[in-house]
């Protein structure tokens, strides 16, 4: 018999919300005539002691006067969150007390065993089993407890607290939604104890979750959510729905959002649209200001290594981010390596994140020969109303291009390929509806050319 390696659902609301005694509204939602076939419970687990942490965490997190670490500088907290973790972490176990001389650790150590990174300090009555979507790699159980699952939200208040928003503590409203345009994935309506029992849901805009396909728009506008959260694909399928709703932000994340697609989703929805870099191993990270991302969390340490040595690099050179530190005591990270790219500057002791381009940096030619950075061609790309790309050169020099939107650009793209490349390149160019993405998160840049 085939094992059922799907979430299993197995507790009911009163245990998903200990601490809500009012569940009308979750009820509502789930029973609404114009709701999606929802294929999953979900629930926050919060008690009284889950939430005073997270209400802690939250002071923390969100304080106004933000100070990290300096350059060269280690901030006091690593020595003793390292000796912690040598201490109750199985995986860390005899390893030197000295920060500086740990190695670094990948996501197939996680994926390998994800049990010996949980600390001996942890009630395991508290676990919470997430399993990652494999698009980037082979799918990964992640594991939290309640508090660290909770902290998402005050994290994206502190972003949000700089654009003077606020997220609304009504247990008669909709909060948050996340959007997903998949032809599988899970779904579900729940509530936020953080929030005092405001609404969250995970919907999938698929016409396939739905009983009538007009059912999207209308439930969407009777709960116009507060905040929507998604990556680049789904926000460009909501943008062809046009509903009538107006979000007060949304988050865009999972995948770099281009320019011209942000521009697109502010026009109608009449609200600032965020970039958000974050990772289902530590969760939100750091989010676009202008040409850079701003890291938002004091609990975690970046550094830049080289991609194939345990090298750490000067600041400002490019290279593979690296994380230590967080609030999960299911998942403590030292030295973790992303598999993001980037450059690390401390600018009035905040980390900021340049040349971001969340993937390892290929190598391209013009039609000369010439090396050309592939950031030139996503800053290029960015002009351009698209969900995602992916861009392989061969050895001939010879492009395939994949690119996902819903707009007619076709011609405009070949003009700059060639601008880029030179105009004698061959080009193969698919211009693929987002619909047809089916989820998959592109690899950006392929190339034969070896690194």
């Amino acid at each position: 018999m085939a094992v059922n390696k799907g979430p299993q659902i197995a507790l009911n609301d009163q245990e998903r919300f200990p601490l809500l005694e009012n569940l009308g509204f979750l009820k509502q939602l789930k029973q609404d005539a114009h709701a999606p076939s929802y294929n999953f419970e979900s629930g926050d687990r919060l008690n009284d002691s889950h939430l005073n942490q997270v209400n802690l965490y939250a002071q923390k997190i969100r304080e106004r006067e933000r100070h990290f670490w300096n350059e060269n500088e280690i901030p006091e907290w690593i020595n003793t969150y390292l000796a912690w973790c040598i201490k109750t972490v199985p995986f860390y176990k005899n390893r030197d007390l000295k920060f500086l001389n740990q190695t670094t650790i990948r996501r197939n150590d996680i994926h390998q065993a994800p049990w010996s990174f949980v600390s001996m300090d942890c009630n395991l009555d508290d676990l919470l089993v997430y399993q990652t979507s494999g698009t980037t790699g082979p799918a990964m159980d992640v594991i939290f407890d309640p508090v660290a699952q909770a902290s998402w939200i005050p994290q994206m208040e502190s972003i949000l607290d700089d654009l003077n928003i606020k997220i609304s503590r009504d247990s008669n409203r909709v909060a948050i939604a996340m959007i997903c345009d998949q032809k599988k994935t899970l779904t579900y309506a729940s509530l936020s104890t953080y929030l005092e029992g405001a609404g969250v849901l995970k919907l999938n805009l698929h016409e396939g979750d739905w009983n009538q396909k007009e059912d999207r728009i209308t439930y969407l506008e009777k709960y116009n959510p507060e905040v929507l959260t998604g990556d680049p694909f789904a926000f460009t399928s909501l943008y062809d729905l046009k509903p009538k709703i107006r979000p007060k932000v949304m988050i865009s994340s999972a995948m770099k959002l281009s320019e011209q697609l942000k521009k697109q989703l502010e026009a109608y929805f009449q609200c600032p649209v965020i970039d958000v870099f974050s990772m289902t191993e530590c969760r939100n990270i750091a989010f676009a200001e202008k040409d850079r991302y701003r890291a938002i969390r004091s609990d975690l340490y970046l550094e830049i290594f080289d991609p194939k040595s345990d090298q750490l690099l000067p600041e400002g050179e490019v290279g593979e981010l690296v994380i230590s530190g967080g609030n999960n005591p299911f998942l403590p990270l030292v030295r973790y390596r992303t598999g993001d790219f980037c450059s690390l500057k401390i600018e009035n002791a905040i980390p900021y994140l340049y040349d971001f381009e969340a993937r390892e940096p290929v190598l391209l030619y013009d039609s000369n020969g010439v090396f050309l950075n592939n950031i030139n061609v996503s800053r290029a790309f960015a002009k351009f109303p698209l969900a995602g790309f992916s861009l392989h050169q061969s050895a001939n020099y010879h492009l395939t291009v994949k690119a996902w939107s819903n707009d007619a650009i076709h011609k405009d793209l070949i003009s700059q390929l060639h601008h880029l490349f030179g105009a004698d390149i061959s080009i193969d160019l698919d211009l693929l509806p987002v619909g047809n993405n089916d989820g998959v998160k592109p690899v950006n840049y392929s190339s034969d050319f070896e690194n």
